[in-house]
């Protein structure tokens, strides 16, 4: 057995052990509906909701959630990845434009379909 072949089974041999642990403290991302989050409920704030191609799994949440959360204008973020759409509140006067927004779909790894807008 060559050096590189032990090195790839040394990798997947600790990632069966790391993974489920890492796994194991993420709480689902489409637990939690958009009208139920507290933090996102503003009479005057906007709610908008982002399609995009490609979310599939926990870790994608977590990568456009962690993107998006740190933009000032964002008041809480919520994924659902059924349905393909990212569920964004922005802080009352606050905005982000659709072209801050497809740079960060796109930033997230992602691609982005669509962008609707709705006042609270």
């Amino acid at each position: 057995m060559n050096m590189k072949n032990l090195k790839v089974i040394l990798s997947a041999t600790a990632l069966m052990f790391i993974a489920p642990s890492v796994f194991a403290q993420v709480e689902p991302a489409e637990t939690t509906a958009p009208a139920e989050m507290p933090e996102m409920a503003h009479a005057e704030g906007t709610m908008m909701t982002v399609h995009v191609k490609g979310m599939v799994c926990d870790f994608c949440a977590r990568a456009v959630t962690k993107v998006f959360g740190k933009k000032d204008a964002v008041d809480g973020v919520h994924v659902d990845l059924d349905s393909g759409e990212i569920h964004v509140g922005l802080k009352p006067g606050m905005s982000l434009t659709d072209a801050e927004v497809e740079t960060l779909v796109k930033k997230s790894g992602y691609a982005l379909v669509s962008i609707m807008r709705e006042a609270l």
